[in-house]
């Protein structure tokens, strides 16, 4: 009977989750906003240099649709993020990478119009003292690559750092362009603007009524 209860459990719950991707594809860097490495070689680090035909670009995986109307943060719902700035991947499989904030917006109908994320990734392993390298990506704002940190703090989740410093082994790109980043959305459920409350789907109520008829029969059969 007992693992009867928990096929059900695992059903419904299976049933009323709606995980959600959403994709962001940002516009390239322009020459303006790109300060890179001085030289001669890579001095200290892992140099590497922002070129005019890279951008940001990347998902993050929620453990249900964004709220409609909803603006801020959206941190405890991410269950998943890969993204890139052309020299950094910044992901959430990588023990060095931390997101430090994430917010976001929704119109609406719960279509995603903007995000605010903060992404770093350490060169080294923890724990991290000041001078270590790090890499840092601000959606839509900028990022840099292989700068000293000056301020390190240990919160919850990993190392941060809270100030940098720039030298001849580090780049920069600042004043990303926003205006034409977008983002997509896979797994949005039917109207889900509609309402903010988990209810079973089609498939959901076929296997409960399965379920039930198993669980009818043999109870018939002991009798």
């Amino acid at each position: 009977m007992k693992k009867y209860l928990v096929f059900l459990a695992a059903a419904l719950l299976q049933a009323g989750a709606w995980a959600v991707t959403y994709t962001y594809t940002g516009s390239s860097y322009t020459a303006p906003t790109l300060t890179n490495h001085a030289g001669p070689g890579c001095p200290i680090g892992a140099c590497g240099d922002f070129t005019t035909s890279m951008s940001q670009y990347g998902t993050f995986t929620t453990v249900s649709p964004l709220p409609p109307n909803f603006n801020g943060n959206i941190a405890p719902l991410i269950t998943g993020f890969n993204f890139n700035d052309g020299l950094t991947t910044y992901s959430s499989v990588d023990p060095n990478t931390t997101l430090t904030s994430a917010i976001g917006w929704t119109d609406a109908s719960g279509a995603l119009v903007g995000a605010g994320l903060n992404f770093q990734r350490w060169h080294t392993s923890a724990p991290h003292s000041i001078g270590d390298r790090v890499d840092q990506m601000v959606l839509e704002q900028g990022a840099y690559r292989n700068s000293p940190c000056n301020v390190v703090t240990t919160p919850p989740g990993g190392d941060v750092c809270n100030a940098v410093s720039f030298d001849a082994s580090s780049s920069n790109v600042f004043g990303v362009p926003s205006a034409s980043g977008t983002w997509t959305a896979i797994g949005i459920p039917p109207m889900v603007g509609v309402t903010s409350v988990p209810t079973l789907s089609e498939w959901g109520l076929m296997m409960l009524a399965c379920l039930l008829a198993a669980l009818g029969l043999r109870q018939r059969r002991k009798l």
